[in-house]
Order: structure tokens, then sequence, then C-alpha cells
């Protein structure tokens, strides 16, 4: 198993509603939101990829052709596909577009853990909230720990 598989990539959720290639796309746009893939790095091959996540390889190939369009990703032929080097041309939209996907998977996480609507809503008008004035509730929360 390629190292991004086992680091990156989760097996995706056939019952969760979203389609197969929706959660691998997201996948790989949180992975180089949070820095766990930088430009240049180079995605594992079509075929490896599927075998890992137990998938069809075409939905691979759809999603790297889909963030290509995007230019997320290089394609270069016969060496595979790379994230690209610079966003080129993003509009305003796209990154609104790009922050509540991010936003819109972090919520979904904190509700598998069993959070409910008003404490999720609570945590994040407190950290909003916090972040403005120039803090964070989750920097003070590791300054009391330590």
């Amino acid at each position: 198993m390629c190292y991004y598989c086992r680091t990156v990539f989760r097996k995706p959720n056939p019952s969760s509603g979203v389609p197969i290639y929706v959660q691998l796309k997201e996948q790989i746009r949180h992975a180089i939101e949070t820095g766990a893939l930088s430009p240049g790095d180079q995605l594992p091959g079509i075929r490896g990829l599927a075998e890992s996540l137990v998938i069809n390889p075409n939905t691979v190939i759809k999603v790297y052709r889909e963030l290509e369009q995007e230019n997320v990703l290089e394609i270069r032929h016969g060496l595979g596909a790379f994230i690209a080097s610079r966003r080129r041309g993003r509009s305003k939209t796209e990154d609104l577009r790009d922050a509540q996907r991010s936003v819109h998977e972090f919520v979904e996480s904190l509700k598998e853990r069993g959070l409910a609507e008003g404490e999720i809503r609570r945590l994040f008008e407190a950290e909003l909230a916090e972040s403005f004035k120039g803090g964070s509730l989750w920097q003070q929360s590791l300054k009391r720990l330590n």
C-alpha cells in the first residue's frame, strides 16, 4: 500500500449518500488545504489508489480529470498526477466554495462523533468570536494544558 494511501486517504463510505467520487475529491482537496499534500506532490497511481480504497479505477480517473480541469492537479502523461504548483485565476467564489466545502466536511465529522447541532453551533460561534479578537479558544486550551 502506498504511503499516501495509508496516511491521507480513507475508504469512502458507500452508504453515506455522498457519491464515492465526491468523497474522494473532497479528501484530496482537504489534504491540500491542511498541508498533508503540497504543490508538486505525486498522487498514487490510479490502480494502486483504487485497490487501496476498494473502489473502481474509473472513479479515480474521474476524480483526477475533474481536479485537473479545476487546476488542482496536473496530469503528466506517463508520469502520473501531481498537486498543481500554483492555482491560477482563483476567484472569490471558488475560495468561498472551498471554504464551504471544508466547513461542511468538518461539521459532518463532528456529527459523526455525536455532537448535537447546538453544541456544534456554540463551538463555531465561540471560536469565530475569539478568532476575530486575535486569539483562539483552541490555542488557549493548549496553553492551559501546558
